[in-house]
């Protein structure tokens, strides 16, 4: 797990082994439990063994269980139905943006978690 710019902090991405859209939120919430005060953002990408509409439909499940989450937003993000994106508010303070990107022709996918923090940093 290595540490990128800007405070962000990602897990999963050189996996190989399959993983679920839950693991995908637990991991995001170890992360946030465990960062450094400042950072700003935790991230978590992960490959799944099911095509894009299946990993998204599993995202939107797995959120669907976390009390107060709020779906703002979801959809395709291109023309050929390759790409699908969400935006929710996870815990109070936080927003995720997931994105879900076919791979293989659509046997597996990548999922991509983002996690943002408020911070207290607001210039006047």
């Amino acid at each position: 797990m290595g540490r990128s710019g800007a405070g962000e902090e990602e897990a999963g991405a050189g996996d190989s082994h399959a993983s679920t859209a839950a693991s995908l939120l637990a991991e995001l919430d170890r992360l946030s439990a465990d960062r450094e005060a400042g950072e700003g953002q935790v991230a978590v990408e992960l490959r799944m063994d099911e095509g894009l509409v299946p990993a998204a439909r599993s995202v939107l499940q797995v959120y669907q269980g976390v009390e107060g989450a709020r779906l703002y937003s979801s959809g395709y993000l291109d023309l050929k139905g390759n790409a699908w994106g969400a935006i929710v508010q996870a815990r109070s303070g936080c927003i995720d943006v997931v994105t879900v990107a076919a791979l293989e022709e659509d046997s597996a996918s990548t999922v991509r978690a983002v996690r943002m923090f408020a911070t207290d940093d607001a210039e006047d």
